[in-house]
């Protein structure tokens, strides 16, 4: 009734699938030149929503989500479900799940710590009707051709989209790409480069926003964060300057590791000593 395929392994193991039928689960794997059955673990009824990462298979049935290992079979609830809603789930970044726990709330579920994550819980403005994941951001389908983003470091709805036709379903596509079919066509959203955001962001003087989506694209355990945060200091720090926000504008160069103060006295060069020049370099 329903599949997926075996995410979160690296690209020189041959494609595997999980396949929820009737009472029971089946593993195929691929070996070379077709799928051949590996494993099959008894369930209580077919599972409504499949998700097979790294080591553990999430199933989401009519009154719980259950994970079980791949090696073992043996199946744990992780939350029970009042059985008005179906369950749906989305793999995330960080080895975390994304499950739909009633029609328009979202549980960020870890998969390490085998519990609840840290994070709150994200609450679409109406009923989902398909989810999916894509970077750092999560998308639920509204209603007809409304689709609501948002991110995973905040959980704050971050952008409300617009698409021909019903939606029908959702699916990574790369790149931080996620397609979306719907009943009209098929959609390809390519998301706005962070670089390119935050510089549109700090042309406005927006220096708050423009923090809060670098917060919101990289968490404190992200090795890009450093030297994306140096780099916003010295955008944020000039685009002070040039509103003339001093102030403001000298305690984002404050924290610039490579940041001249002679580039800043260049502008007030009527007031140096004669003959005075910047150090090279």
């Amino acid at each position: 009734k329903h599949f997926c395929l075996h995410t979160g392994v690296g690209t020189e193991m041959a494609p595997e699938v999980v396949v929820s039928l009737r009472k029971k689960l089946m593993l195929f794997g691929h070996n070379g030149s077709t799928f051949e059955q590996r494993q099959e673990f008894p369930t209580s009824e077919a599972a409504s929503a499949l998700a097979w990462h790294q080591s553990w298979i999430c199933a989401g049935f009519r009154r719980e989500y259950s994970l079980y290992s791949d090696r073992a079979g043996v199946p744990r609830e992780i939350c029970h479900l009042d059985g008005k809603h179906a369950p749906q789930i989305a793999v995330l970044p960080g080895n975390e799940l994304l499950l739909m726990i009633q029609e328009s709330v979202g549980l960020f579920y870890n998969l390490s710590s085998q519990q609840p994550s840290a994070k709150s819980t994200v609450t679409w403005p109406r009923k989902v009707g398909h989810v999916g994941a894509a970077g750092n951001y999560v998308f639920g389908s509204t209603g007809v051709g409304q689709m609501d983003v948002f991110g995973l470091r905040d959980q704050k709805n971050c952008q409300t989209l617009t698409l021909e036709g019903t939606t029908v379903a959702i699916c990574q596509a790369g790149g931080g790409r996620i397609l979306v079919a719907s009943d009209a066509s098929i959609t390809v959203l390519d998301p706005v480069p962070f670089e390119r955001q935050v510089q549109k962001l700090l042309m406005q003087v927006r220096v708050g926003e423009a923090l809060d989506l670098l917060n919101a694209t990289y968490g404190p355990e992200d090795s890009q964060r450093q030297a994306q945060l140096a780099r916003f200091h010295a955008l944020a720090g000039w685009a002070l300057f040039k509103d003339l926000q001093f102030l403001q504008a000298f305690q984002h160069f404050m924290y610039c590791v490579d940041f001249r103060v002679a580039r800043v006295l260049l502008f007030w060069r009527r007031y140096l000593p004669q003959g005075w020049e910047a150090p090279a370099g």
